[in-house]
């Protein structure tokens, strides 16, 4: 495995790994560019030639270029190596070095398998001759669905019985446990003695994730009275709803090549304007759009087009798609269905042979969400009364607010100036004096990250990393236990290699046998002190590591602080008076240093 991830890395460079899911603008020896893991204005994801690594230090994930993709693309070592191998023209046969778990696989490896067996299963059941199958098929033809779609999205049928899935996938050797958290079953009682299959007499949709493989199903109602009419698979360990997108692994280069993407809500939708050649489509299903799904779509583009359902609850799903993807720098335009047209999947039936190209010129015509939103607001509240004029302010304000900048603002007040007759500095005060409310979603936890900060004693190692010279300044005020787990093995390893006269010039060398697990540890640290200190003089930086030795000495002291107080206690409930005195001396002590 090492020789195949050596060759890899000898004929990828890191920059060419990251660059289809970022925009990278050169920094300097580096390059720099808004964290694909999390949502953010400021730039501060970098990527390095010179180490090989690419690395975001506002949410600190990253690595090298196999840590990239399984971060990225949300799949395990070996499916990174296979996709960088197949990138780089390498020949990698990966299945050997895949982690074993229970039958020699992984959990989610066989959750994987377990799913795609399904999916052939239902497929078959699609088109095996009986008038089960008959009635579903003249069902999608009635709804204008061709047989290469339906092979094409894979679509199948679960029949009425009660264990037909669970008896297929036992024969093919799939043991109770793991059929239990496949998510395919429910259980009969909480003893999870018997279970029995979730879908029946469903048309159903496999949910591929964007590199195609099946990991989930939703199941359409083929009864009136069935409920409810989409069943989803649940929660697994390979499916997570608010982190798919529905028809992703079809629409990836019509995407890229379309510079768009078009978001509706159902299968039905998606499949139906496939079908007509218009591919750049996905589907939410039936949920608002998660930041997940926003950074999932940065990848291929920033420009999206929602097509939700024209009642309150599509237009709140398109509010609030447009908040989450201000977050991510994107661009939202809203399609303007036809009245009584409720979504895509009527439209293409409605208008048959024209329907592809009028869908086609309502995507070209999509006005941008806030000008549609607008519009929407000034038939609901008369804006000439005082009250109107509030109410559409308090709704507009917010997603005024939210823009990602001042030229795209000064866009809408112009408009709303126009809306309201007022003047433009009057909405400017508006958006001045507008707080976010504290209920506001855009800020929730699962839009704006939570960032950590290096610590006092990662930022030492990162400048020593980068002025080795320093270590011996360092050393006299510090000591190996000033550090702690990774980072002391870090410390200790600088100190060894110190008086080297190789690592005076050319720097530490973490790549040998003994030191190769530090060196990624050391590769980020060393990233950072040279984005952080770039351009400051020796006389600067001497002043930063001056105040970060006082920091580290001062969370010693509150540290040993702690130590002696605690023991004071105890001494005091033994009554060891000599131990008290001891350690009253050495408090005494501690607060002169």
């Amino acid at each position: 495995m090492g020789d195949i991830v050596l060759d890899i890395k000898n004929r990828l460079s890191i920059e060419d790994v990251v660059a289809p899911y970022v925009e990278l603008k050169k920094a300097g020896r580096n390059f720099k560019a808004c964290c694909p893991f999390h949502s953010e204005k400021t730039p501060s994801f970098v990527v390095s030639p010179e180490k090989q690594i690419a690395y975001c230090f506002g949410c600190h994930k990253g690595g090298d270029m196999f840590k990239f993709i399984q971060e990225v693309e949300g799949i395990e070592f070996p499916d990174a190596v296979k996709m960088l191998a197949d990138k780089a023209g390498v020949k990698a046969d990966v299945k050997k070095f895949k982690s074993k778990g229970k039958g020699g696989k992984s959990v989610k490896e066989e959750l994987i398998e377990m799913h795609e067996e399904a999916c052939k299963f239902f497929e078959s059941n699609l088109f095996d001759k009986t008038n089960e199958a008959k009635d579903v098929l003249s069902y999608l033809e009635r709804r204008e669905i061709k047989k290469d779609t339906i092979k094409n999205f894979r679509v199948g049928l679960a029949k009425k019985e009660f264990d037909q899935l669970y008896k297929h996938l036992i024969k093919k050797g799939y043991n109770h446990d793991s059929l239990i958290k496949s998510g395919l079953f429910t259980l009969k009682d909480v003893s999870g003695k018997g279970i029995y299959d979730k879908f029946r007499l469903r048309l159903m949709f496999p949910i591929f994730d964007h590199i195609g493989r099946v990991i989930g199903f939703g199941g359409r109602a083929l009864k009136k009275d069935q409920m409810p009419k989409y069943l989803n698979s649940p929660e697994t360990q390979i499916y997570s709803k608010g982190q798919v997108l529905y028809g992703l692994s079809h629409a990836k280069q019509s995407i890229k090549d379309a510079d768009k993407i078009v978001v509706v809500e159902g299968y039905f939708d998606v499949i139906s304007l496939h079908q007509e050649e218009i591919k750049n489509v996905v589907a939410s299903s039936g949920t608002a759009l998660t930041p997940e799904q926003a950074k999932l779509i940065s990848r291929f583009t920033k420009n999206v087009v929602s097509c939700f359902d024209t009642d309150s609850a599509g237009i709140n799903a398109t509010k609030r798609a447009y908040e989450v993807l201000q977050y991510n720098n994107m661009n939202i335009r809203t399609i303007r269905m036809p009245d009584k047209m409720k979504d895509p999947a009527d439209f293409m039936v409605e208008y048959g042979k024209k329907s592809k190209d009028m869908f086609s010129t309502m995507i070209e015509d999509a006005p941008y969400f806030l000008e549609y939103y607008v519009d929407i607001l000034n038939a609901k509240f008369d804006v000439k009364t005082l009250e109107g004029r509030r109410k559409f302010l308090d709704e507009v304000i917010p997603l005024v607010k939210v823009l990602s900048s001042s030229i795209k603002v000064d866009h809408y007040v112009r408009i709303l100036a126009k809306y309201l007759d007022t003047k433009e500095r009057f909405l400017y005060d508006e958006i001045d004096n507008f707080k976010l409310m504290r209920d506001h979603r855009q800020s929730s936890d699962s839009v704006l990250p939570k960032s950590s900060k290096l610590d006092a004693r990662e930022i030492l190692i990162a400048i020593i990393l980068n002025h080795p010279d320093l270590f011996e300044h360092v050393d006299k005020e510090l000591n190996n236990d000033d550090f702690q787990a990774e980072l002391k093995d870090v410390y200790i390893e600088i100190g060894r290699q110190y008086n080297d006269v190789r690592t005076k010039k050319e720097g530490f060398d973490f790549g040998d046998d003994n030191t190769a697990s530090l060196s990624e540890k050391v590769m980020v640290l060393s990233l950072y002190g040279e984005e952080r200190y770039d351009g400051f003089g020796e006389e600067s930086i001497l002043k930063e590591v001056e105040k970060l030795i006082d920091s580290v000495k001062k969370t010693r002291r509150m540290h040993k602080r702690i130590e002696i107080e605690r023991a004071l206690k105890e001494a005091e409930k033994a009554g060891d008076k000599d131990k008290k005195n001891e350690l009253l001396k050495q408090f005494q002590e501690l607060l002169t240093q």
